[in-house]
């Protein structure tokens, strides 16, 4: 409980430093999006305080599965006009595994302009997660669309997951809509 504690006030502290300005919302509607047992809910959101242009620390945690997981991070990002990169090693501490869990968030954004208003938009987003026993779950998210004056996104998809140390493989196809909230 103190670990939750420590993680919940270092998350408030960097929040408080430096705020980014965005928060991304996307409806993704797949092949298997209607059944029920398939789908995962999770909220997810972590502070990031940058060190310098390319490295950070971070902290905040996942609510899954009915618990709230805390977390801690080192964040690498790489940014360009087109180009975005972020790698998130992490430790996380779950009540209900009873342990650390170890996992290594990436996004990657590709959005090179078409014209004055279009832009690709090309995103791949991946996490595996262990713990010191096994492989508990991965998955990985592509998306190749398009985006309009930075406003909306929107185009095919795919999310793949894999569960369980016998990495049991999950597919579902479809199209989604992003947009920023500024």
């Amino acid at each position: 409980m103190v670990l939750y504690k420590i993680i919940f006030l270092f998350s408030l502290t960097v929040a408080s430093l430096k705020s980014f300005e965005q928060l991304p919302v996307q409806i993704f509607a797949g092949d298997k999006s209607i059944d029920k047992d398939k789908n995962v809910y999770e909220v997810f959101q972590v502070a990031t305080y940058n060190l310098n242009k390319n490295l950070g620390i971070g902290g905040g945690g996942r609510f899954t599965g009915g618990e709230f997981v805390p977390q801690f991070s080192v964040s690498y990002q790489l940014m360009t006009e087109s180009l975005y990169l972020n790698l998130f090693p992490s430790l996380q501490y779950s009540l209900s595994a009873k342990g650390i869990q170890y996992s290594l968030f990436g996004l990657l954004f590709y959005t090179p302009k078409i014209n004055k208003s279009w832009k690709m938009f090309n995103q791949i987003s991946f996490e595996p997660l262990f713990n010191n026993y096994q492989h508990i779950y991965s998955y990985q998210q592509i998306r190749v669309g398009l985006s309009y004056k930075d406003m909306v996104q929107f185009g095919v998809g795919v999310n793949l997951d894999q569960g369980n140390k016998s990495f049991l493989f999950n597919k579902n196809i479809g199209f989604f809509v992003r947009k920023e909230l500024r």
